[in-house]
């Protein structure tokens, strides 16, 4: 029996305006765009909206300025409709899955550190992890930007993911590069449901697993 995962990311407020269809898992990428209480306990509202009986997982990204000031803990006090991961791993209803908000430095804004810096935190990440949720993706994979479609990503996280092989990594961050790849071990998705306009023109991306 297969599995339906929906995945999505950078929906910057406009989260209410996207359907998202019944699935059997939920997972959102960061970039809700919570920069105050008002908008974590709208993000939050909404989430309950969500038909999703194996659960809600959720992780924080760069323009989730709120989540960083607050602290892990008072984040999972607050986000009571999902379970929020921050350099976490969960065991959920069979599955293995590691969470990162963390994406590479670049005009200082939240849940960043240089590259090499990163790496402490994907180095704590379970041998056995299948699903690997960050906000950033991996170097050269799903990470191209606007004009030249230059890469951003991560080098170390890219470094990871090989060493690692999970099943399934999926992030957002960078809204040009949605879309998905496969190196034959690992199964990428970039789920960013905007684009560098920041209007809506991806859909919701399901994984049948």
């Amino acid at each position: 029996m297969s599995i339906k995962l929906c995945a999505i990311a950078d929906t910057h407020r406009q989260h209410w305006n996207i359907k998202v269809p019944e699935c059997d898992l939920f997972i959102f990428g960061g970039d809700a765009e919570i920069d105050g209480l008002l908008p974590l306990h709208d993000f939050n509202d909404w989430l309950g909206t969500i038909k999703a009986p194996l659960g809600r997982v959720v992780i924080g990204g760069n323009h989730d300025s709120y989540l960083e000031f607050i602290g892990k803990d008072e984040c999972k006090r607050l986000l009571t409709n999902c379970i929020y991961l921050e350099n976490e791993f969960l065991y959920l209803e069979g599955f293995k899955i590691f969470g990162s908000p963390y994406s590479v430095e670049f005009n200082g804004w939240s849940f960043m550190r240089y590259d090499n810096n990163l790496k402490e935190i994907w180095d704590t990440i379970p041998l056995e992890t299948e699903i690997l949720i960050t906000h950033t993706m991996p170097y050269g994979i799903l990470d191209g930007v606007l004009p030249r479609m230059q890469s951003v990503g991560s080098l170390t996280l890219r470094d990871a993911i090989k060493r690692l092989q999970p099943y399934i990594q999926i992030g957002g961050h960078l809204h040009e590069s949605y879309g998905q790849y496969t190196d034959g071990k690992t199964d990428y998705y970039n789920v960013s449901i905007m684009d560098e306009q920041y209007k809506i023109v991806n859909p919701c991306t399901i994984i049948e697993v």
